[in-house]
């Protein structure tokens, strides 16, 4: 028999962890407090290895058989269940930890976000232009100890955050920095400078949130494993796309990103919530440029004109067919010019339009198909057709199981009810480019407010944003990215 002497009056246990030791002594030697109270054994709990040590002083008293048996099961059935138990229990507990650390921060650097956003919206810049945006980005990156690129693509900014274990695994997040060429209409004191261009699509919301991202999760390096890849690309609005520029310069390489994140304001959705949607997303896009060539002359001489005004009509009303809702396919035209006058015939007909589709089969046989039927139509009319087809953005495929992850991490940091499905969207996006060579979640970040009057959809002069919606982003972002890298 084996005897134990000595007495341990006190263990004390930070409240953090009470529930280390209630698996294992029985809840009733926990006191409120946090402290346990065990006179039998000293026990103490390595955290690197997840296993109890037991020590004792001589008392002149003797262990009980019932207590030597009941120690001598933990030692053999315990450091395998019970650690693993333990082992669980302390990593949602640090995970905990790292979420509410989270939010702390994105509350603490939120009004720093937003003047980074008014900054960047009072400057806008046009695709490829982005220069003072780029500098500023690239400053900030620098100034949080950021490994980082400039000029890739010409204006972009790639930065580097390398935290312990930096070549581990790489969780990649993109920026948009360009402006529209729209004239502001809002009165407010961040008004755009650049008169005739504006941040009338969120770019100024998405590159300050980046920003804040990388602030965040900077803060936590040290806690934190694996490479964050910042990506800020130039030229979203206008084709050639920047997000295609930047992957064929190595945006994408050195290190190759597991996954990537990516978002979008959607004044529809109210501030606070997040749209998902898993798979094809986001159709494609590709510009559509006619010419209609007849034969100019006198109004009254029909025998010696080709009116190309007739057969540009018939052009349009036989490509109107394309359009189906079920499938779905868009073809639809915006600009017609036909420079004659009342009793001139004119030369020929410029027509412009946009085609999208979600399937990218379908969209190479539409551009074929559309070719042939306006020569026809055109024909008919002894006119001539050219049919010029700029290839614009892929269809956006969000990846299944990172737009899971990144859901449910949002539901986590914002609540269940701030994750939201949305449908797809006739829309397009370059960020489209990413998920055709990394797994990819792009997902909608609300910032209307119907009660504040902020309801004016993108592209419009009036567009604006709730910008409590900033500090719902950066949280929910930096969040995704951790959860992701610890996938």
């Amino acid at each position: 028999m084996v005897n134990l002497h000595g007495v341990v009056n006190t263990i004390r246990l930070v409240a953090e962890f009470p529930f280390v030791l209630r698996g294992i002594f029985g809840a009733r030697s926990i006191k409120q407090s946090g402290h346990i109270h065990i006179n039998t054994v000293n026990a103490v709990f390595h955290f690197k290895t997840c296993r109890w040590s037991f020590a004792a002083r001589s008392n002149n008293k003797c262990e009980s058989s019932d207590s030597r048996k009941e120690r001598n099961v933990f030692h053999t059935h315990g450091n395998v269940s019970e650690s693993m138990v333990l082992s669980e229990r302390n990593k949602q507990h640090l995970s905990s930890l790292m979420k509410e650390k989270i939010i702390a921060l994105a509350g603490q650097i939120h009004n720093d976000v937003v003047s980074w956003r008014r900054k960047i919206h009072a400057n806008p810049e046009l695709a490829y232009a982005e220069v003072q945006t780029a500098a500023f980005v690239a400053e900030h990156l620098r100034s949080l100890g950021l490994d980082v690129t400039t000029e890739v693509a010409k204006t972009g900014v790639i930065g580097l955050l390398k935290c312990n274990n930096s070549e581990s695994k790489c969780v990649a997040l993109r920026a948009d920095m360009d402006a529209l060429p729209i004239l502001e209409a809002n009165a407010v004191d961040y008004c755009s400078k650049n008169e005739g261009v504006m941040h009338a699509c969120g770019h100024d919301v998405h590159t300050a949130n980046l920003l804040g991202v990388a602030s965040v999760l900077s803060e936590l390096r040290n806690e934190l494993s694996g490479t964050f890849k910042f990506i800020f690309q130039p030229s979203e609005e206008k084709i050639p796309s920047g997000a295609d520029a930047m992957i064929k310069a190595g945006a994408l390489e050195n290190p190759k990103p597991a996954c990537m994140l990516g978002l979008h304001v959607s004044p529809e959705i109210e501030v606070g919530k997040i749209g998902f949607h898993a798979g094809k997303f986001m159709a494609s896009s590709d510009e559509i440029y006619i010419t209609v060539i007849g034969k100019g002359g006198h109004a009254a001489q029909l025998h010696n004109t080709v009116n190309p005004l007739f057969a540009a009509s018939e052009v349009l009303l036989e490509l109107q067919k394309v359009s189906d809702a079920k499938k779905p396919v868009v073809l639809n035209f915006g600009k017609i010019e036909g420079l004659g006058a009342t009793n001139v015939v004119p030369e020929k007909v410029e027509i412009a339009g946009t085609l999208r589709c979600f399937d990218e089969q379908l969209r190479f046989e539409l551009h074929k198909f559309i070719k042939d039927e306006a020569a026809k139509a055109a024909l008919r009319h002894n006119a001539k057709c050219e049919v010029n087809i700029l290839q614009g953005y892929p269809v956006l495929v969000n990846d299944h199981e990172t737009t899971a992850a990144a859901k449910l991490a949002a539901a986590d940091i914002l609540g269940e009810e701030a994750a939201i499905d949305v449908p797809q969207r006739m829309g397009s996006e370059d960020f489209a480019y990413y998920t055709h060579h990394v797994p990819a979640c792009f997902f909608r970040l609300g910032v209307g407010n119907a009660a504040k009057g902020i309801t004016s959809a993108i592209h419009t002069p009036t567009f604006n944003i709730d910008e409590d919606a900033l500090k719902h982003s950066v949280a929910a972002m930096s969040w995704m990215a951790v959860k992701l890298m610890q996938e």
